[in-house]
């Protein structure tokens, strides 16, 4: 169990943790909203096109989201773990497998769950 009586920095570092989380969260609100305003919209008109059709722009359109997936999870990871100086990464500040892993498991499991899961819920 954390005792944050004997640590207060602990106190101060899940303040500031949250804190940014926050920020992150509220600057992102617009593009949630638009992306998924787009989406419904885009359902609605395309709602009675075949399944063949469907199941072919499936398979162009989820390879496409797991890779900007990947690039984005790891894109954001970089930016908040990586060490600049003057804008520019500093060399062996961020180790390149560690950004695969990274943006392959969060990818795959955003993509799929966002992609394959939900809808298939939603469809029972």
């Amino acid at each position: 169990m954390v005792n944050y009586i004997e640590n207060p920095a602990l106190i101060a570092g899940e303040a500031k943790m949250f804190s940014e989380i926050y920020k992150e969260l509220k600057s992102h609100i617009p593009f949630t909203v638009i992306g998924a305003l787009i989406g419904i919209v885009t359902m609605l008109i395309f709602q009675n096109i075949p399944q063949e059709t469907a199941h072919d722009v499936f398979y162009v359109l989820h390879p496409m989201h797991v890779v900007l997936s990947a690039l984005v999870t790891a894109s954001m990871y970089k930016l908040h773990k990586c060490k600049y100086v003057d804008g520019k990464c500093l060399r062996g500040g961020c180790n390149f497998w560690t950004l695969v892993l990274i943006g392959y498991a969060g990818a795959i499991g955003i993509a799929t769950l966002s992609d394959s899961v939900i809808p298939y819920l939603g469809e029972t």
